[in-house]
């Protein structure tokens, strides 16, 4: 299933020296700003039928509402001036617990009711320059709740088991791909999530789980 419940086991250093970047809206985001036509497709509906799952369906270049799996193109400008062209497909959203949550935060009076959604999103290098290093490409995918962005999680604890770490992917060429993973805290009790990619001042991917 592309969204669960689940325990995330992670390596490195540990979660505890994560920090919460909150916003001026207090610990839970704040109203979605991007796009209008990226909050309006509920979990429940992305799985129904035959259009769930993790199968890439389609791909589009311009901005747009897509299922799991599928895939959206566009030309991203890194930090170190290549522009390559990549394929971004948000695979899954994986929804941890309250007890993480408390692992993830200094104080955990700041995400009572939050819990943490892992958004795992595969990126494909088409065509264009090699990505020397320091891809960040990843860092531009968002996760939304109820319409409105979550909390991101930073710090230095390690990536998700089956994630790649941005900062030791090196000469990434054509046609290789990475599954690139993002944390944020979400409510608890949240009944649609989404994930959103957007570059500043471009249309946004947005993927309805």
């Amino acid at each position: 299933m592309p969204l669960t419940k689940t325990t995330w086991p992670r390596v490195g250093a540990p979660v505890a020296v994560l920090t919460l970047a909150l916003t001026a809206c207090g610990p839970f985001g704040e109203k979605g700003d991007t796009s209008e036509n990226a909050r309006h497709t509920s979990r429940s509906e992305a799985a129904g039928g035959d259009r769930g799952g993790a199968q890439t369906v389609g791909m589009r270049s311009g901005g747009g509402t897509f299922w799991p799996g599928q895939t959206g193109t566009r030309a991203f400008k890194e930090d170190t001036g290549v522009e390559p062209i990549y394929r971004i497909a948000a695979q899954k959203v994986d929804i941890g617990t309250a007890d993480e949550t408390k692992a993830l935060v200094p104080d955990p009076a700041q995400a009572k009711g939050l819990v943490p959604a892992v958004a795992a999103v595969k990126y494909t290098h088409l065509r264009g320059p090699t990505v020397r290093e320091y891809p960040r490409v990843g860092d531009y995918a968002e996760v939304y709740a109820d319409g409105r962005r979550g909390a991101k999680v930073v710090g230095d604890a390690g990536q998700p088991k089956g994630c790649a770490d941005p900062d030791e992917i090196k000469d990434w060429k054509n046609g290789q791909s990475y599954l690139l993973c993002t944390t944020f805290l979400i409510p608890a009790r949240a009944r649609s999530v989404e994930v959103m990619w957007t570059e500043i001042g471009g249309e946004p991917f947005t993927w309805a789980f």
